[in-house]
């Protein structure tokens, strides 16, 4: 019992007792926080993202009464999901569940800002999108016909071209839009889409476009939204005469050089423009080093049009001192 007594009066050993239960309850501490990061690490490992570009946003509003125009027809959606399963299945559009949708039903005419909304997203996902709110201009619903007007313009078509005719299977066109555009449009013009380069005679689809008369484009519904058309083309072209020009000092030992070439005349083809302001294609030829007969074979050029053939053969025939 006197032992006993004496073990708790003893500081020393209670030091140590008391430094050693701190070590302990330190050395759980540390395992469990190791074992809690290793854990948050894992769930971080799992994570997987994926940005998708061009998400349609499917935008509710009352399209008997109105007519909505400026607004950015998609969205970009930055995606997270546990699984790569489910990232790929949502980041397809042949596949994914959720869309955005902007709601303006409750909103009357003028421009107004509403946030893009995610719907259908499956769990254990979350969705970010950008922009993140839509804006868009509501306005009261018209309708009016207008003529259709073919408008190919020269970049559209390949160098050395132009629009000979051009019919159309409609020459007028129902278009829809709110009133004040409606009150903005001249006319409808048919338009070739996409990066067209034509060098021969079309026969396909135009596009429609709503324009001021300044040109603009305005927004609109067009019924039929294109036409079919008929276009025949027509070369600008013209013959030319080719003309020699020596150029250069004759070399010491040669007394003259006369020259015969393989073509008089040349076809260029360019804008009618290009056209008009030449009349003749020179040909320079260097002399100075040439001392005995040979053939030199030339690039024609000329600016702004293609020259047809292009290239001469000039002969140089040598006569010694």
């Amino acid at each position: 019992m006197k032992r006993f007594v004496n073990f708790f009066k003893d500081d020393r050993l209670w030091q140590m007792l008391v430094a050693l239960f701190f070590a302990v309850v330190l050395f759980f501490t540390a395992w469990s926080g190791n074992t809690q990061n290793k854990n948050n690490s894992s769930s971080a490992s799992n994570t997987f993202t994926q940005t998708v570009e061009s998400v349609p946003v499917d935008i509710k509003y009352d399209s008997d009464k109105y007519f909505i125009s400026g607004y950015s027809y998609d969205a970009e959606v930055y995606l997270t999901a546990t699984t790569q399963l489910a990232l790929t299945t949502e980041t397809s559009s042949d596949t994914r569940h959720f869309k955005l949708v902007a709601d303006l039903s409750n909103l009357g005419q003028g421009t107004s800002r509403v946030p893009i909304q995610v719907k259908d997203l499956p769990a254990g996902m979350s969705a970010q999108v950008s922009p993140s709110t839509l804006t868009a201009t509501i306005g009261k619903k018209a309708s009016k016909t207008f003529d259709v007007v073919a408008n190919i313009t020269s970049d559209k078509l390949a160098n050395g071209y132009e629009v000979k005719k051009v019919s159309l299977d409609a020459t007028k066109v129902e278009v829809t839009s709110s009133e004040d555009i409606i009150n903005q449009i001249d006319h409808v013009q048919a338009v070739l889409e996409g990066d067209s380069n034509l060098s021969e005679d079309y026969d396909g689809n135009l596009v429609l476009q709503a324009v001021s008369t300044n040109g603009t484009v305005l927004a609109s519904s067009i019924s039929p939204a294109k036409v079919h058309a008929k276009i025949s083309l027509r070369k600008l072209s013209k013959s030319v005469p080719v003309k020699v020009e020596l150029t250069g000092d004759k070399a010491s030992n040669v007394s003259s050089i006369s020259y015969s070439f393989n073509r008089g005349h040349v076809t260029i083809v360019g804008s009618q423009e290009a056209i008009d302001k030449i009349d003749s294609i020179t040909v320079p030829v260097d002399i100075s080093q040439v001392t005995k007969d040979t053939s030199k074979t030339i690039d024609l050029k000329a600016e702004g049009v293609t020259v047809q053939p292009g290239t001469v053969k000039v002969n140089l025939k040598v006569t010694q001192k």
